[in-house]
């Protein structure tokens, strides 16, 4: 499914998690396109962004617990001890709505773990300047449970990306990237006044992100600004070990270890606890600078 609008173009894969397959200026690449490996199907891990719902990242050792309740989601990727990203990346979405330059996708209820329910809805608006993308998810379940919500872009370097973003501290995490405590941003980690994203693997988690980053490609006279509603307050900087070439802006509510102190009233910021019936949602802008 194809929108556009002036110089932009964005392609959808609803039924590959509700992600996108290429978003372009020109014909120049500002998202991933999707990339399968040779004798490999497409797939979401391969797009250009997917939504992250009911929660980004990981729950710590994959549980939590709310109203004396005990819940335990399953691991969803090969090789991995962890759940990621919540299934939302990993069901079909259907389109609800689809004009020239705008479309709907809803993900019908899907039970994340047993008891835990949810519904969601992504809404793209393409205009000749910006995508703005909304997502919002809806507690299906029949009590209060947590949850979070964001999205993860992949960009192209184009050979010598700059990165921008400032926050107020990194989030410190093990082996298995569960929260361990926040610390200041080490100088080689602080990207406030812009840098090149380094050729090796991380996965970093940012909290008290300003809502506002940027992707400048000098070589290809473009830049993308990244603009986000307060709801997403921390922002994931990621390079995959399995290709350098490209790296991820995630903007999204909760951090690491998403639910932790939920069974003590106490969750961690950027955790929305949503009454039966009760949405979450928000809007990030992507704005093209040519």
């Amino acid at each position: 499914m194809r929108l556009a609008a002036g110089q932009l173009t964005l392609d959808l894969a609803p039924e590959l998690g509700g992600s996108i397959a290429a978003f372009e200026h020109a014909g120049v690449a500002l998202m991933r396109p999707m990339s399968p490996p040779a004798g490999s199907a497409p797939h979401a891990l391969h797009s250009g962004m997917f939504p992250m719902v009911p929660f980004a990242n990981s729950l710590r050792d994959n549980r939590f617990a709310i109203g004396g309740q005990a819940y335990e989601v399953a691991p969803n990727m090969t090789g991995a001890r962890l759940n990621y990203h919540g299934s939302g990346w990993q069901r079909p979405w259907q389109v609800t709505e689809s004009q020239p330059d705008r479309c709907t996708l809803q993900l019908d209820e899907t039970e994340e773990a047993p008891g835990y329910r949810f519904a969601a809805t992504q809404r793209f608006i393409l205009s000749p300047g910006r995508l703005e993308v909304s997502i919002a998810v809806t507690n299906r379940s029949a009590q209060p449970m947590p949850f979070g919500i964001g999205l993860h872009p992949w960009f192209p370097r184009h050979g010598d990306a700059l990165a921008t973003f400032a926050a107020s501290q990194v989030l410190r995490e093990d082996a298995d990237f569960q929260a361990l405590s926040l610390a200041p941003i080490p100088a080689d980690q602080d990207y406030a006044a812009g840098r090149e994203p380094p050729r090796a693997y991380q996965n970093r988690c940012y909290a008290g992100w300003t809502g506002s980053a940027r992707i400048d490609w000098p070589s290809r006279r473009l830049a993308l600004g990244i603009t986000a509603d307060p709801l997403f307050q921390h922002l994931m900087f990621h390079v995959p070990s399995h290709d350098f070439d490209t790296f991820c802006l995630e903007p999204q509510s909760n951090r690491t270890s998403a639910f932790d102190g939920v069974e003590s009233g106490t969750p961690a910021p950027g955790v929305h606890i949503l009454a039966p019936g009760e949405t979450l949602g928000g809007r990030v802008i992507f704005t093209v600078h040519s």
